[in-house]
This record gives structure tokens, C-alpha cells and sequence, in this order.
């Protein structure tokens, strides 16, 4: 009887060591995974960033009104000669 039961507590020793191992494992691949969603919104925050700053940059940046007249003036012109 007792060797009976030093076998099943030996099996349950073996389970109980190869769940905190599969528990284990389980914990490092969240642990990769939360890491990972991390860079993920870290590599948006900053790809969101430049777009704001270009906005910022293009809004400065506007032409002038006689820069646009002769855009215009030359779309006129190409139109005219088109015909």
C-alpha cells in the first residue's frame, strides 16, 4: 500500500512539475506578446507624429497668390492652345 501510494504521489510530483513548467512557458509567450503590442503602438504613435508634424509643415507652407494666379494663368494658356 504504501508503495502504491509513493508511485502516485511520484506521478502527481511529475504533474504537478509539468503544469508550473507549461504555466511557466504560457507566462514568457504573454509576456513576448504584451512587449511586442507595445512596439506595435510605440511604432504608430510615432508614424502618427511625423504625419502631424508634415501637417504642421504643409500648413505654413502655403504659395502665394501670385503663385497661384500664374498657375492659372498657364492652365489658361495650355487650354487655349489646346484648342
Amino acid at each position: 500500500m504504501l508503495a502504491s501510494r509513493l508511485a502516485d504521489e511520484k506521478r502527481m510530483n511529475d504533474l504537478l512539475t509539468e503544469l508550473n513548467e507549461t504555466r511557466r512557458t504560457e507566462s514568457e509567450a504573454l509576456r513576448r506578446t504584451i512587449e511586442a503590442k507595445n512596439e506595435t503602438i510605440a511604432a504608430k504613435d510615432a508614424a502618427i507624429k511625423a504625419q502631424d508634424e508634415l501637417i504642421a509643415k504643409l500648413k505654413t507652407k502655403r504659395s502665394s497668390p501670385w503663385k497661384r494666379i500664374g498657375d492659372i494663368l498657364i492652365g489658361v494658356g495650355a487650354a487655349v492652345l489646346l484648342k
